[in-house]
């Protein structure tokens, strides 16, 4: 077996690499999420400020065996390095996923980096599933939990003029890829206020500083993947951004659309502000759908008002998300 480095520049091995992983995502997910190709080609090919993204592949000659995707932080987080790996059906249980693993925490061990993190999906009421037993017979820890939920789009407009409901004291507005200059700071203060208040368990994660600059760097590196981004905010008397919630999805995938953060300040709960933006934001998203598509969002169980707020919508649980940490 051969090893092979995937960065994104030989654009006939990077398709191999990505067609394994998403191969294998759709046949072990009912509900598949994750980037399409040319979304993903961007984070491997470019540069960022942010982030590296890079994969190898372990082959033998021309077939495929398994992959290990890896993102690597360059801002925060710079201590771990978060690891997917993808193993090809037929050659599971033949140590292939075991040698990337050791390859991927001895580069890691070469960068200075301390701790391995990953994801492994698992049945929507007991968490587990085969990369769970995978990640606990490798030395992971199981750090914290997500409830990954979905709904089918379009919403009838009928089912949306009856949830929708006008807050008193507060401003709707809304934008698409680009955000207006005059709530770029107002808007990353509220993004570094989500990354500190959404839960992480037990997670080893320093908070995502935002600034105008990195919001600019982010839309730009959205843009450029074809990805849709759909923004609706509610703006207190104060003039402060109280809530914003943020949706979209790739031309590659348009079967598969996300909700993103949806957050409402401390001092603003309690109004419903959650369903205040996210009814429109539903409208916005929906007025360009010319296909039927999931809606994906994930939440922590402990975060029992969110979760609430989508059931509410007609989500529904369909696995759990799990996070994994392995010191090395």
């Amino acid at each position: 077996m051969d090893i092979v480095t995937v960065d994104g520049r030989d654009a006939a091995t990077f398709e191999r690499f990505f067609q394994l992983r998403d191969d294998v995502r759709r046949t072990e997910q009912e509900f598949p999420a994750g980037l399409g190709l040319e979304e993903a080609k961007v984070l491997f090919a470019g540069e960022h400020s942010d982030m590296r993204v890079d994969g190898i592949g372990l082959v033998d000659g021309d077939t495929w065996l398994g992959i290990a995707w890896l993102d690597w932080w360059l801002q925060e987080n710079t201590h771990l390095v978060d690891v997917e790996l993808a193993v090809a059906p037929q050659y599971r249980r033949q140590g292939v996923g075991s040698q990337l693993l050791e390859i991927v925490a001895e580069r890691a061990r070469q960068e200075g980096r301390r701790l391995l993190s990953g994801i492994a999906l698992g049945d929507a009421e007991t968490g587990e599933s085969a990369g769970t037993a995978f990640a606990v017979a490798h030395g992971f820890v199981r750090k914290h939990v997500d409830l990954h939920q979905v709904i089918e789009l379009p919403l009838p407009a009928e089912q949306l003029d009856k949830l929708e409901r006008e807050v008193p004291g507060y401003q709707i507005l809304q934008w698409r890829e680009h955000m207006p200059e005059e709530w770029l700071e107002e808007f990353a203060d509220a993004l570094s206020a989500m990354t500190v208040d959404v839960p992480t368990g037990e997670l080893q994660l320093e908070a995502t500083q935002w600034t105008p600059e990195r919001i600019r760097e982010a839309e730009a590196r959205r843009v450029k993947q074809g990805r849709t981004c759909h923004t609706t905010v509610a703006v207190a008397e104060d003039g402060r951004l109280a809530a914003y919630t943020q949706m979209g999805g790739a031309a590659g995938t348009p079967d598969r659309l996300y909700q993103w953060d949806t957050f409402v300040r401390p001092e603003h709960r309690g109004r419903k502000l959650g369903m205040a933006v996210k009814i429109p934001n539903l409208r916005s998203l929906q007025a360009e759908l010319d296909q039927p598509a999931v809606l994906h969002t994930w939440n922590a169980p402990s975060n029992a008002p969110m979760i609430a707020v989508n059931e509410h919508l007609g989500f529904r649980p369909v696995a759990q998300r799990s996070n994994w940490e392995r010191e090395l």
